[in-house]
């Protein structure tokens, strides 16, 4: 058995965002730009764009000359693990906004209104994942921000220990 079958998925998780913080920290380039990548990355990762969250962020951030490399890793936000909490967020934000009860749209569903409880269902989740999608967006953006930030600056005064001989 390896070693990564024994991981919780707690602990792959807590593994998948220790990865993105560290390689989003040590990413070159202009702090803000980074920033302005991750929460590009994120906002693409958590709308559904149907699997095409990666290439819309390459080609959005090389537009607006923002970081790629920290568009991508925003958009591996949305994966396997986060997936089922946003989209039951959204859910539960859409039918908030719509004052409609989500299990009444499905049992329409399910009696033979297809059509109209799809179509219901669609325009819930949309509205309650556009808010969602961009809360984390704002958010990602300041705690990209500040952590590329920090990063930085103790990275520089470590770098000033060494040079004076104080480790």
């Amino acid at each position: 058995m390896s070693p990564r079958a024994d991981r919780t998925p707690l602990e792959r998780c807590r593994r998948t965002f220790r990865y993105i913080y560290l390689r989003l920290v040590r990413v070159g380039g202009d702090p803000v730009h980074i920033a302005l990548g991750f929460a590009l990355g994120v906002f693409l990762g958590v709308f559904p764009t149907f699997g095409l969250g990666i290439p819309l962020s390459l080609l959005l951030a090389s537009m607006f000359r923002w970081n790629r490399v920290s568009a991508v890793l925003g958009s591996l936000v949305m994966n396997p693990l986060t997936t089922p909490f946003f989209w039951t967020l959204s859910g539960t934000l859409g039918a908030a906004i719509f004052g409609t009860d989500a299990r009444k749209v499905l049992m329409s569903f399910q009696n033979g209104e297809r059509l109209r409880g799809l179509t219901v269902g669609a325009g819930i989740y949309l509205a309650g994942n556009t808010i969602i999608a961009l809360v984390a967006a704002v958010l990602s953006y300041f705690l990209a921000l500040r952590a590329v930030i920090l990063y930085r600056k103790k990275r520089k005064e470590r770098k000033q220990r060494l040079r004076e001989g104080r480790v």
